[in-house]
């Protein structure tokens, strides 16, 4: 009994001092840089001959930095065949859906979440000869942060042909951004 009186402190601290490892930092293996490209996938068309369905492609910017923010630096887009399609550096920044960033602000603060429409970025549903998109968004920050992390999401909703109103929901596809280029 005594035995087991003796190491049940000892496991409990041991477990404190090991749980430090698993709540890693920026500097224990985690991603940092101070720049870096991101580059994803999308689509912005309607499908179907009748015209019934529309699907867009909403992007997902994180900055999972507690302290520090991240610049978004610029936007394009790119079709199929390789053309600019979008240039923030041209046309500015488009406004986020959820009013995070824009034409005047493209800086994403600690712990923020902003969202992109590919309706904001292209300009008309595409030709199939032009889809799908590829977006590329340059970053940077001050110091060395965790990088931003960049998801989208692919919706297909029911569209009217005749108003061209959009619809329910019928799909949904999420997917992890890759990261090119760091530094």
């Amino acid at each position: 009994m005594l035995r087991v009186k003796t190491y049940v402190p000892l496991v409990a601290i041991l477990s404190l001092l090991l749980s430090g490892t698993v709540m890693a930092g920026p500097s224990d293996g985690e991603a940092v840089a101070r720049q870096g490209v991101v580059r994803c996938g999308g689509n912005h068309f309607v499908r179907l001959p009748s015209g019934t369905e529309a699907h867009t492609t909403f992007y997902v910017l994180r900055n999972y930095n507690s302290t520090r923010s991240i610049s978004i630096d610029r936007m394009l887009a790119f079709e199929a065949d390789g053309s600019v399609l979008f240039d923030s550096n041209l046309s500015g920044l488009p406004a986020t859906t959820n009013g995070i960033l824009g034409p005047a602000d493209n800086l994403l603060q600690p712990n923020q979440t902003a969202q992109f429409d590919s309706g904001n970025i292209v300009p008309s549903f595409l030709a199939q000869t032009d889809r799908p998109i590829q977006l590329e968004i340059q970053w940077s920050a001050p110091d060395k942060v965790l990088i931003l992390d960049v998801s989208l999401v692919r919706l297909g909703r029911q569209r009217d042909p005749s108003t061209g109103s959009i619809g329910v929901e019928r799909t949904r596809f999420l997917r992890e951004c890759t990261s090119i280029s760091l530094r």
